[in-house]
């Protein structure tokens, strides 16, 4: 049991099942075919499931002052038995990306899985580009809903929504995670101020959704988006607690999936 749990938390298996939402949700809705549905958006969870892995294993010695808390630190699995796990979620990515993807929307996937697996190298040496980096990785899954269905202009939008408040969350983990990380530029710039504009890129995210309300689902999604933000405010900036802010963060991406049906 304590290596079932100690594998969902190296595989974020919460954040893999939402990217694999971001496309089987949409799909569902517009085509009725759970079984394709499914099977288009399957890659996806392998895909996010291997680069959260491989990012535990480059991240040890960080997630020692950092997450001490994470499987690979607190040793409840090895680095081998990570290694094999990542390899394995590789190849099941891969093959069924070749199996039940459409060649003409595949080389999306593809790109993705190399955009994911190459994280570590940008966190390395690149660490500025990393939030922004994030993001866009993040976006993908829409935009390949977006190419399915090259018809619906708002799915664009919907992806840069997604994009400010993706970027905006990713600041304020690298906030966080400071006293593990390596000195980069944005080392420069004190917490508070960086915060500010993290949550103002958030709340841009919001405004740009707000654009394409609708229908009463839409006003009700963004309203909870935005007491979402609001309370993560609340615990980052007078309750200091940075853990639950980043969860409620997390949440509104959760929420905004509706835009996507």
């Amino acid at each position: 049991m304590l290596l079932l749990r100690a594998i969902l938390r190296l595989t974020r298996l919460d954040s893999s099942l939402l990217a694999l939402l971001a496309i089987f949700l949409p799909l569902w809705v517009r085509t009725g075919n759970l079984t394709q549905s499914l099977a288009r958006a399957i890659p996806l969870l392998f895909s996010f499931m291997c680069t959260f892995i491989a990012n535990d294993l480059d991240d040890v010695e960080k997630d020692r002052v950092n997450h001490p808390d994470r499987p690979l630190p607190a040793g409840h699995i090895t680095p081998a038995f990570a290694a094999v796990l990542y390899f394995t979620c590789l190849a099941l990515a891969l093959f069924s990306t070749r199996h039940y993807v459409a060649p003409g929307i595949a080389f999306l996937y593809y790109v993705l899985v190399a955009l994911l697996i190459s994280y570590g190298h940008i966190v390395d040496w690149l660490p500025v580009l990393k939030a922004p980096y994030v993001a866009t990785v993040t976006t993908i899954p829409v935009l390949i809903v977006a190419t399915l269905y090259p018809g619906e202009g708002r799915l664009y939008l919907v992806a840069t929504a997604i994009f400010f408040l993706v970027i905006g969350r990713e600041m304020c983990m690298d906030i966080r995670d400071r006293p593990g990380d390596a000195i980069s530029l944005m080392h420069r710039f004190r917490p508070a101020p960086l915060a500010v504009i993290a949550f103002s890129l958030q709340l841009v995210g919001l405004l740009l959704l707000a654009s394409q309300t609708r229908r009463a689902g839409d006003i009700v999604a963004l309203l909870v988006m935005a007491a979402l933000l609001a309370q993560s405010g609340i615990y980052w900036f007078k309750l200091s607690r940075y853990r639950p802010a980043i969860v409620l963060m997390k949440l509104q991406w959760f929420v905004g999936l509706y835009f996507l049906i």
